[in-house]
């Protein structure tokens, strides 16, 4: 089977593609809320055009990421973490046709990637601890458990759990 991957980094001619693919997960495995996926409602609020990554399989969009050199809000342990030391994957999601196909390893790869070309020493990343599918692809590929908690935002308590993963 044909399997050609290309990834690059999105502009503002890319916001639908971005939402296109957040969507797709959203109704396929329900990890974020329609709002928090649109441009306007939410996205746009965390992130410009630019954090995200697209990844193209055959020449079709099939997953993004955000790659941002700061911390969420939420972050756990967050003024411990100096500026440059780490990029933090965020709305890391991947299209169901491209399910199976090994495209979360390429986004993954390319992540470390970028760390490398800016010398930056780790690869941070968080996510809901009773995912199992998705946990098992970040401890597969080599990320590390820093720590699980739950932490109270907005006033609803949400299970968290952080990895970084060393370059």
């Amino acid at each position: 089977m044909n399997r050609e991957i290309k990834i690059k980094q999105a502009g503002e001619k890319d916001i639908k593609i971005i939402e296109d693919i957040l969507l797709d997960a959203v109704k396929n495995f329900n990890i974020w809320s329609k709002e928090r996926v649109s441009w306007e409602e939410g996205l746009s609020r965390e992130f410009a055009p630019g954090d995200f990554h697209i990844a193209y399989l055959n020449n079709e969009p099939a997953g993004c990421m955000a790659l941002v050199d700061s911390p969420p809000f939420f972050w756990a342990d967050k003024e411990k973490i100096e500026k440059g030391e780490s990029l933090f994957l965020r709305r890391f999601a991947v299209k169901r046709f491209a399910s199976g196909r090994n495209l979360s390893k390429d986004l993954m790869d390319y992540a470390v990637q970028k760390c490398r070309e800016n010398n930056i020493k780790s690869l941070r990343l968080d996510t809901d601890p009773k995912n199992e599918k998705v946990n098992q692809i970040y401890l597969n590929f080599g990320f590390a458990c820093e720590k699980i908690e739950t932490r109270t935002i907005g006033g609803k308590e949400y299970d968290i759990v952080y990895y970084i993963y060393n370059i």
